[in-house]
């Protein structure tokens, strides 16, 4: 937000005080009393304009002020004003004669008639000029009010070409090889319209947040090296009505003027949602400005060379009428990069950054499972701060591990007071993760284990996850034994549970209620889908509208069998830790010594000791 300019404060200040001000600029006397001063000598002189004399005094005076009562204490003055008796003619020939038989330097001035005018109408000049600037600096400094309705979209041409290119950006091949194809159409159009092929009048990018939507929009941009438009869609959104619809048809009507083009509208989820889903009726200025927009897409011209690009992370609450052929003719999946893709994109961020000998960049990969691209950048920007802060010169594995630690959990909690025996509790906890990880075959691969206290995490177990396309419920169920695994080592050994494993309830129950609820997986309801609405109502309006899904007794049926799925869970997970007692110990020893232990350590434990041992008794905390 911009500072106001103290200037702007004291024009206000003394515009107010022009206007409300009842303190008169001078005093006026009777004529009488005049007469009266100028007899005795006190006057030193007079300066007459049209009837009205201003007169000045040898000294500070006592003299009745205005029209003198009895009452009125006279006040001490040197100027003071008084009206002459005939205003319409030069004052009498006695009082010209006594001026000058007292010496007084009289003269005679005509007033200036323009300078009344300019200090009675200042006031309301100053207000009327700081509405005008205040409104400007509201409309972003735009020259006149008639610009209101002007598109903000900022324009790449010759003078400012983009220059992002599709090998800047590292991933995404089945992406670049589509959008390829529509620079191409900006290229040599003549070669679509030979065929009797219509060039597309829009592409929409859809894709969770931090992919590169955006990027590859610039990429497309320094490819075609055609003018490029760039806008926000919620920039088309403004307080007075129409103001939308007016900046969309200005940027329609640029980009023809500009054709061949591309405009680049991101986030168009913000005007482009369904119509009429709210309450009380749907004529509303967003949706005005999305008429504007379906228009406008609709009325372009078969061979004009334009191309609307779009962006949105929420491509179901858009309206159908934006995404049928004609409008947004393709839409492409920007999706979460997949293992070979993390590792490009980190060699295009580590570019400029000095890496030490050891670095392991595919480990980093590895380590950095569901990141986007926005994420990787921000584990790169990470490792190089903790290698600044600890005065190194280049990035090594230990930067990235830390920084990894950082993101996911947050900063060490060294101030947190912990007692010996929640820090048991915390060890025992977390070896039951790290050792049910570890026996269960196909489980995700144990990376480390700490007991350091981050963020709001006591303890944490780091995994390498093999990312799959599908999951089997064999696999779904060996994920929920070893989230159950924490709270299972807990009643086995320390012979009472506590609160840690909120958060391992949390996600147990989400996969064991999609296993019921989305994959069919449930005891009652197999082969099927009982949640049928995606991601759940987006408005309210919707909300109200739809029907129920399901009875009462069909909820009853669903909690019994997520109930079923954990509590067979959470039987393995016992059997399991009871099992492996031995390996258990050893594990929590380690933590309790080290706080931080590999992967490697706990399988070693696993595999030396092995299972079939008789449970431990329970000792109590």
């Amino acid at each position: 937000m911009r500072r106001l300019n103290p200037w702007l404060i004291v024009l206000f200040v003394l515009a107010l005080f022009l206007m409300f001000s009842q303190t008169p600029r001078s005093t006026s006397v009777n004529y009488n009393v005049f007469k009266d001063l100028l007899s005795q000598g006190k006057v030193q002189q007079v300066v007459v304009r049209e009837g009205q004399a201003e007169v000045f005094l040898k000294e500070p005076t006592p003299v009745a002020v205005g029209n003198p009562a009895p009452s009125v204490q006279p006040k001490a003055i040197q100027r003071f004003n008084v009206r002459l008796p005939n205003s319409q003619a030069a004052p009498d020939s006695s009082l010209i004669q006594q001026l000058q038989a007292q010496g007084v330097n009289y003269r005679f001035e005509q007033a200036s008639q323009w300078l009344g005018i300019v200090l009675n109408f200042l006031p309301i000049i100053l207000l009327f000029g700081m509405m005008y600037f205040f409104f400007m600096r509201a409309q972003g400094g735009q020259s006149g009010v008639m610009q209101f309705g002007q598109s903000r979209a900022k324009k790449y041409g010759k003078e400012n070409r983009v220059q992002t290119k599709f090998t800047d950006v590292a991933g995404h091949e089945e992406a670049k090889r589509e959008l390829i194809e529509v620079v191409d159409f900006l290229k040599n159009p003549g070669k679509y319209h030979q065929i009797g092929a219509e060039i597309p009048k829009g592409v929409l990018l859809v894709g969770p947040p931090g992919t590169g939507k955006t990027l590859l929009a610039r990429a497309i941009a320094g490819e075609a090296d055609v003018p490029f438009f760039s806008v926000s869609a919620s920039e088309f959104m403004e307080m007075f009505v129409g103001v939308g619809a007016s900046r969309v048809r200005t940027l329609f009507e640029d980009a023809r003027k500009s054709a061949p083009a591309i405009m680049f509208i991101d986030e168009i989820d913000s005007i482009g949602r369904k119509r009429g889903a709210g309450i009380g009726g749907g004529h509303d200025e967003r949706e005005q400005t999305l008429n504007q927009i379906l228009s406008e897409m609709d009325g372009f011209d078969k061979a004009s060379s334009v191309i609307v690009l779009g962006a949105t992370n929420r491509p179901d609450v858009l309206d159908p009428a934006l995404l049928r052929p004609g409008r947004f003719d393709r839409q492409v999946t920007i999706d979460l990069p997949n293992l070979k893709e993390r590792e490009a994109i980190l060699k295009v961020h580590l570019r400029n950054k000095p890496l030490a000998t050891g670095v392991d960049v595919p480990e980093v990969a590895k380590s950095t499972p569901y990141f986007s691209g926005a994420d990787l950048k921000n584990v790169t920007n990470e490792a190089a701060l903790e290698a600044a802060r600890l005065g190194k010169t280049q990035i090594d594995m230990s930067d990235f591990y830390r920084a990894l630690d950082k993101i996911t959990l947050g900063l060490e909690n060294a101030s947190l007071t912990i007692s010996p025996e929640e820090k048991k509790a915390i060890a025992y906890h977390e070896a039951g993760h790290a050792v049910t990880a570890a026996v269960i075959p196909g489980s995700d691969k144990l990376q480390k284990v700490s007991i350091i206290p981050r963020g709001r995490a006591l303890g944490a177990a780091f995994y390498l996850p093999e990312e799959r396309a599908l999951m089997s419920r064999e696999r779904l169920e060996n994920q929920l034994v070893v989230s159950l695994g924490g709270r299972a080592a807990e009643e086995v050994f320390m012979g009472s549970v506590t609160s840690g494993a909120a958060d391992d309830f949390r996600k147990a129950t989400n996969i064991a209620r999609k296993m019921v609820l989305e994959w069919g997986m449930g005891e009652n309801f197999k082969n099927m889908a009982l949640h049928t609405s995606g991601n759940g109502p987006v408005f309210l309006g919707e909300d109200m509208a739809q029907p129920k899904e399901f009875s009462e007794h069909t909820s009853q049926l669903v909690d019994e069998d997520v109930k079923r799925i954990l509590s067979r869970a959470y039987d393995r997970a016992k059997g399991l830790v009871s099992e492996y007692s031995q390996a258990m110990h050893e594990v929590a020893d380690a933590l309790l010594t080290q706080e931080l232990i590999t992967g490697d350590v706990v399988r070693e434990a696993v595999a030396r000791i092995g299972g079939s041992q008789q449970p431990m008794p329970q000792t109590t905390a």
